[in-house]
Order: C-alpha cells, then structure tokens, then sequence
C-alpha cells in the first residue's frame, strides 16, 4: 500500500466508479516521470535518470465474472465497452484512449493466462504538454490494478514491460522503455539510473527538501517534433553503422567514446557527427550527474542540465529559441541549480532544478522576461520526488 496526498481525484473517481458500476473499488496511482539527463539516449542505447513524480494517473478498479471490461475516464469523453474475448493483438481506432489499458489486460491474460473481465475509471492530475508521459502512467497503472486485483505478485520489472509491450506492440508507437520503467519502479526519495540497453537499474538518492523541479511551458507547439524525432533516429543509426564499419562493433551508440568518434572523424559529415558527440557526451552528463546526486551536489548536477541543453540545441538540434530563451532565463535566477530542455524538443516545455520555495519568484522572473520577448506568457508547474506506484492505502 502507499500513501499519497489526499486528492480531489479520488473522490471523483469513487463518485464516478459508484455511479457507473456500484459498489467500493480498489484504488491505484502510478507516477507520471520527468528525466532530469540523458536527452534522446534511450533509444540509442544510453542511460537515463528519470524522476517518478508527485502526479500521475489514478484508477479505481474491481474485476467482473461477465468477460466483459468497461473503461471510463475522466479526463476523456468516450467510455469503451468490450468483450474480453474480442481483445486481440492490436488496439482499434474507435478504442481511443482505451488501447492502452487494453493493451496491458491483453499482455496480462497472455502472460498469466487469467481473463476475468474489467470495470475501470481513471484520472489524472499530470500537466498538460509538460511530456510527463501520462501514456505510460495509464498502462503502469492497468498493470499495477490487475496484479494486485489477480494477487499475481509479479515483479515491478515484469509489469514495466507488459506496460512498455501494450505501447510499443498493442497500440504501436514506437518508444524506449524509461517512460514504462521510471513509473513502475518509482522509489520515494530516489530516481532511477535506468541502463536501457540491460535494462538494468539503480535507485539514486534525491533529497526533495534540497530541490525541487519547475516544468516551464513555453506554450509553443511541438510541430516539427514527431519528424524531427524520426530524422534523429535515422541519423544515430547511420553513425552507429559507420562507427561499426571503421572503428570497432558495440551493439549501441551511446557505448562509443570521444576517442572512437575522432577515429571515425573522415566517414562522417558534420551532422552525423555532431549526432554521435551529443550522444557520447550526454552519457558523460548522465555519469557525472548521478556521482553528483550521491554526494548530495545540486548545483554540479545543473551543470549537467546546462550542459545538456547546450549539446540538444548545438549538436543535436532539438532545441528552438523560445526553449533557449527560457532555460537562459531561468539560470540568471540566483535560485536556479540549471535548466534544460525535456522530451523530444522543438518547442513544449523545459525544466529548471530549484530550491524548495523559490518557484514562484523563479516564475515571475522567467515569466516577465520571456514575455517581453515573445509576447506569451509561459506556464509553470511545481514538481517534487513522488512516493512510486502501488495500491492506495484507506
């Protein structure tokens, strides 16, 4: 069981949930995650360091003996009714937002072989566009409410990749696995040292009464992100064959170092290098980040984030000016350990480390200045280390 703050959600859903299907449910959360370092590492074989959040998706939950699973939320208009047996392999277009958590019932029946049906509601209380990952909080969360309603016991590990599989396999959209992973094997007081080419994982110290993590919403709509990702995938991949051909044979990018790029230098352009460098020096970042999180160095790890940001905008050209222009904001306030741009880039939002109960005066600052430059003014969510997932206690 965990504790979380007493939310309005709750009521909601227990409302909701007795309105629609009577009677007391289970209820879960699981976290949504922020990555403090390792920008576009994951699917290149790197590490991470994502943080499991104080929001996330809620759900209340019972089995039924009909077959039947419903799913409502409150977030979404449309309720999706289905017959177990009609779950097949991949989601359906009318499903919407169900084939999510569609697609981990389906991992758990062929995992477990148990097929009882499903009553459930969810809701969240995620940020909108801050790439909290509320996609994987759903699944994690499906996955969390079925083992404990089955009492299956299964590891946090093996329901991260049932959550990671409904994403990837059953509703097809390509991604690594740090969303799935930082949500299920959320700690509080940690965040995660996720290897992604394991994976494997450590849990790292985080002393939420030492900093704190401010979303900064440029307001600026990520156009360019979905083919700039794609465009990113393909280079790296392109730099790690010829890296192979020229140097030496690792499975991953994000193994090669500075000296096997300088090998490498002449089979290369200048942006399949400048691609590599990102990639290589961001591990650099995520090792000496995490050292500075075990001796308690907030600032050395905004270093890290700064130094982050500049190699997403110079080498790996994710970043856009409304997204340089508020990280720099941010730093110029005495209270601002560093700040970086978060999730695939090309607008959305950045992230600025903070000591406990300078947010709002961070805000302001940030808000007046980026405003007088681009006639928007930027919203603003305060985030803090959360208590991971699990079954919701009382």
């Amino acid at each position: 069981m965990i504790d979380v703050p007493r939310s309005r959600l709750l009521d909601a859903l227990a409302e909701r949930f007795r309105a629609e299907f009577g009677g007391v449910p289970r209820r879960f959360f699981a976290p949504g995650r922020i990555n403090l370092v390792g920008a576009h590492l994951d699917y290149n074989g790197g590490d991470v360091l994502p943080m499991a959040v104080d929001r996330g998706i809620y759900a209340a939950a019972r089995l039924r003996s009909d077959g039947r699973i419903r799913l409502v939320s409150l977030d979404q208009e449309a309720e999706v009714e289905v017959d177990a047996a009609a779950v097949g392999a991949r989601t359906r277009p009318e499903w919407g937002w169900a084939g999510y958590p569609l697609g981990v019932w389906h991992g758990f029946q062929q995992r477990t072989g148990l097929g009882a049906g499903l009553e459930m509601v969810v809701a969240g209380d995620l940020p909108m566009a801050s790439g909290l990952s509320s996609s994987a909080a759903i699944e994690v969360v499906t996955a969390i409410a079925l083992d404990a309603l089955h009492d299956t016991r299964l590891e946090r590990q093996q329901l991260a990749l049932l959550a990671h599989r409904a994403e990837t396999g059953f509703v097809g959209l390509r991604c690594g696995i740090m969303d799935q992973f930082a949500s299920a094997l959320g700690r509080p007081g940690h965040v995660l040292w996720l290897h992604c080419a394991g994976p494997r994982w450590e849990h790292v110290p985080f002393d939420p009464k030492a900093c704190e993590v401010l979303v900064m919403d440029t307001r600026k709509t990520r156009r360019l992100a979905k083919t700039g990702f794609n465009e990113r995938v393909a280079q790296c991949a392109t730099a790690h064959e010829l890296l192979r051909m020229h140097v030496r044979d690792l499975p991953h990018l994000a193994l090669y170092t500075l000296d096997d790029l300088a090998l490498a230098r002449e089979a290369m352009d200048e942006v399949l290098f400048r691609r590599a460098r990102h990639v290589v020096t961001e591990m650099e970042r995520i090792r000496a980040g995490t050292a500075a999180l075990r001796h308690g160095d907030y600032k050395e790890l905004g270093r890290q984030l700064d130094a982050s940001h500049r190699s997403t905008a110079d080498d790996y050209e994710v970043s856009c000016a409304e997204l340089d222009a508020i990280t720099e904001a941010a730093r110029g306030h005495e209270a601002v350990y560093g700040a970086r741009l978060t999730g695939a880039g090309f607008g959305g939002c950045a992230i600025a480390l903070v000591r406990p109960g300078s947010s709002s005066s961070v805000g302001r600052e940030v808000a007046e200045r980026f405003a007088a430059r681009f006639g928007v003014v930027p919203g603003f969510d305060l985030l803090r280390v959360g208590a991971g997932p699990g079954e919701i206690a009382g």
